[in-house]
């Protein structure tokens, strides 16, 4: 079963009423601007039940669906005619919103259809079917599969524009204030100079999902911690580091990276560059003796959403490089000696530092851990990501 919100479901019911307006909204939007093209639907938002952890792993949807149109006096027709008419249309609706799910992932469950037919004034005369019913719909279990896949290979940091994203209003724009840390290592994110703050979307057009944007100007947020682990030194056992993200067409700098100073030479970096005329991810990562191990890991495609990663190990000299869950390419030095992460300066996400390297992006999702997953490990998380940003 794909992986499936309540917004597609809404979008669903919007896609199968073909005979006049749609609102997803509450009942004092009907008629507010006297433009309504009738009949109307109404869908209210749902209440919903949410699945036992155990057996039965589909969350029941509970809807109020409004069918209205005017009904003026001396019209013809008869009330109870233009009634069963609008139920008509109200119960065929559904049956298509039912038969659009060909696998059958939503259901309606039993005796779960109450009909009211009512008469309202609201700014016009108008009448209505009220649809009560319930559907069950979704299986949750690859969530909770995979968010505890991803808990289990304890993460330093991870970063969801889903969750935890504190904003605030600024030029007539949501903007970002914190980025709170989903691992539980409080690695936060956070920018205190309003004028700097990245965007809060909350629909990327390709998967429907919120992300942060940054301008490319002067956006950025640093992490609160210069030490992701608490040392200074850190990261000896490896590092692997995952992110969702899309750039844009002419656009290069840097998408995160630790700085060993006040300029762009970084411990470890993820930047886009238009080196060639495309647009291409660029891992670097810094040698003890300063020789930086640079190399681009994707061509043509950092201006899609996709799910990027980079592994290195501490030890064998090799970094490797991935996109959607293939390896695409490894790198190995014999004298390459990867630099400690020091606790100098912050990790940033948009920019090498505040004056340097600022990059137009969107992001969406940042995983980051001490140590080298395997090729399995990376194929799976990998797989995890593709499925919620429907890559």
């Amino acid at each position: 079963m794909g992986f499936t919100k309540l917004r597609e479901l809404r979008d669903r019911f919007e896609q199968q009423w073909i005979n006049g307006g749609f609102i997803f909204g509450y009942e004092n939007e009907i008629n507010e601007n006297h433009n309504n093209d009738y009949p109307l639907l109404v869908v209210l938002p749902p209440t919903s039940e949410l699945p036992a952890t155990e057996g039965d792993v589909q969350e029941e949807y509970t809807f109020e669906c409004l069918v209205v149109k005017p009904y003026y006096q001396n019209q013809a027709g008869s009330l109870d005619v233009v009634f069963s008419l609008l139920e008509q249309e109200a119960l065929t609706w559904l049956q298509r919103v039912l038969d659009s799910y060909a696998n059958k992932e939503v259901i309606l469950s039993p005796d779960s259809i109450s009909v009211e037919r009512e008469k309202e004034l609201y700014n016009d005369k108008l009448i209505q079917v009220r649809l009560t019913f319930t559907l069950n719909a979704f299986s949750h279990d690859f969530t909770r599969l995979d968010e505890a896949f991803v808990k289990g290979l304890t993460p330093l940091l991870w970063l969801k524009a889903d969750m935890g994203v504190k904003t605030e209003f600024f030029g007539g724009n949501e903007v970002v204030n914190k980025w709170i840390d989903q691992s539980g290592n409080a690695n936060h994110f956070e920018q205190t100079t309003s004028a700097k703050k990245p965007l809060y979307k909350y629909e990327m057009s390709s998967n429907s999902y919120p992300y942060v944007f940054f301008d490319g100007t002067n956006d950025f947020l640093d992490c609160v911690n210069d030490s992701l682990d608490g040392t200074a030194d850190g990261l000896n056992n490896g590092l692997s580091v995952f992110y969702v993200a899309k750039g844009y067409d002419g656009y290069s700098g840097y998408m995160l990276g630790k700085n060993l100073d006040n300029a762009a030479k970084a411990n470890f970096a993820v930047r886009i560059s238009t080196q060639g005329g495309n647009l291409n991810w660029r891992t670097q990562v810094q040698d003890s003796d300063d020789d930086l191990l640079d190399y681009i890991y994707t061509s043509n495609s950092a201006n899609q959403v996709s799910a990027n990663a980079f592994t290195k190990h501490n030890t064998n000299h090799s970094v490797k490089s991935f996109e959607n869950g293939s390896l695409v390419d490894v790198e190995t030095n014999p004298d390459f000696d990867a630099e400690a992460l020091q606790d100098l300066y912050p990790l940033r996400l948009g920019a090498a530092r505040d004056t340097i390297g600022h990059l137009k992006v969107d992001i969406q999702e940042i995983l980051i851990f001490e140590k080298e997953l395997t090729v399995e490990e990376v194929t799976k998380l990998s797989d995890y990501l593709k499925h919620k940003y429907n890559i």
